[in-house]
């Protein structure tokens, strides 16, 4: 399974456009997760104590966060045409999260928002969305080979 040069010219023209009011859709990202995933929290020691709610959209430390994210997926997405170095950069991120405790799990559970949010925050449309869902299926098996080696 693989990304079409289409589909990646689709992902990149569509978070071009997200990238525009990028702070927003991480903490609308963020949002869902952990209003889906509350025990997650846990994982995010500067805001845990906040609790999920609206009220995380004016805390720092989570919008640092988002962002952090959001400019880290535009890098990986930048990169989406050589799929190695895109793999790359997620197994370093897995190589610098897990001794943390977070695990694959929480990467997939933050990872399959992606599409749906993506129709929803910038209206992309069903084929667009699709090529997310591609590209996350496909990167993801990375992850995994590098969870298994921490």
């Amino acid at each position: 399974m693989g990304l079409t040069k289409a589909q990646i010219a689709a992902i990149q023209n569509n978070w071009a456009r997200i990238s525009n009011n990028l702070q927003d859709f991480g903490d609308t990202l963020f949002m869902r997760y952990l209003t889906i995933y509350p025990g997650d929290l846990a994982f995010f020691p500067k805001f845990e104590h906040e609790g999920v709610g609206d009220h995380l959209r004016h805390n720092a430390d989570f919008q640092a966060q988002t962002l952090v994210v959001c400019q880290f997926l535009s890098k990986v997405i930048a990169s989406l045409s050589d799929m190695d170095a895109a793999k790359a950069m997620l197994q370093e991120r897995v190589r610098t999260h897990a001794p943390r405790g977070i695990a694959m799990a929480q990467f997939e559970r933050l990872l399959d928002l992606l599409p749906r949010l993506v129709q929803d925050a910038s209206a992309a449309s069903g084929p667009t969305a699709d090529a997310w869902r591609v590209a996350v299926a496909s990167l993801m098996p990375a992850m995994r080979q590098e969870f298994a080696k921490v």
